[in-house]
């Protein structure tokens, strides 16, 4: 295969893994915000602890990847509902300096299920990146299902539209916000579970993929689910080519502009009302 061809597909692969793992943070947080109508900080810690629960599950209980996955996706965390970006702060620390005592600040790593790599014609494929696209996949699709065919679906949907008409309808406005931080925390959360094989794990390592949410929600639009799908796939694809075509330093910082500039060309997003 042409070099250059190969590196644009390699770019392309690495970009949709990024941002499949980005669009599980970014759908959660928008979904918080659009039901709750608050900008949650602590989702990145949500993010963290993904990454933790794998990492106690796999090498402290021994016990497999997979399973693993699943007790950070079914993981609950009504407990953690918040009315404002202050006490998500707030919370935000308390939670990471508990990861600090709790698991120690030395780096942990986490033994993933998959090691091997498919080379085809210059490009190279990690399972564990195309395990990462798989289950983003699934989980957006599961949760396009449950808000669009299913009764608690329609009462989110109603609740994020006009909570006090959704309340004179008998709907328990209350609940379905409990029930989409518990989703929003969840998807967090499995996005950090899929990405502890491929990174080391800090208490601090929420911080980095909430910056790049807020950048996503941001350009999308916030409380739009579709709009961040899409952008964050975008995000992915643009740190991916940065990193390829440029410099890796460039990835992230570039990203920041975008957001700034769509902050002041358009405060609402993409996606959003104008």
């Amino acid at each position: 295969m042409n070099p250059s061809i190969a590196s644009f597909l390699q770019m392309l692969f690495n970009g949709l893994s990024l941002g499949a793992t980005l669009a599980l943070i970014a759908v959660g947080l928008t979904m918080v915000f659009g039901v709750l109508h608050v900008v949650n900080f602590a989702h990145g810690v949500l993010f963290m602890f993904g990454a933790y629960t794998t990492y106690f599950v796999v090498e402290v209980l021994e016990q497999s990847y997979f399973a693993a996955l699943a007790a950070t996706v079914f993981r609950r965390f009504q407990g953690l509902l918040l009315e404002g970006a202050i006490a998500g702060i707030l919370l935000a620390l308390l939670l990471e300096n508990l990861a600090l005592v709790w698991f120690g600040a030395s780096p942990k790593n986490v033994a993933g299920p998959f090691t091997d790599v498919v080379a085809l014609g210059g490009v190279y494929l990690e399972a564990q990146r195309m395990l990462i696209i798989a289950i983003a996949v699934v989980l957006v699709t599961a949760l396009h299902l449950f808000v669009t065919r299913t009764r608690h679906g329609r009462a989110l949907r109603a609740t994020q539209q006009d909570p006090f008409a959704a309340r004179l309808q008998g709907i328990a406005v209350r609940r379905v916000m409990i029930m989409t931080f518990a989703i929003g925390g969840a998807l967090a959360g499995a996005a950090g579970a899929l990405v502890a094989p491929q990174q080391v794990l800090l208490p601090s390592m929420g911080q980095p993929p909430l910056l790049l949410a807020f950048v996503i929600v941001i350009v999308a639009g916030m409380g739009s689910v579709k709009g961040s799908l899409i952008v964050a796939v975008a995000i992915g694809l643009l740190q991916s080519a940065i990193s390829t075509y440029w410099v890796p330093e460039a990835a992230v910082w570039s990203s920041f502009a975008v957001a700034l500039c769509f902050l002041a060309l358009r405060p609402r997003g993409v996606f959003g009302n104008a």
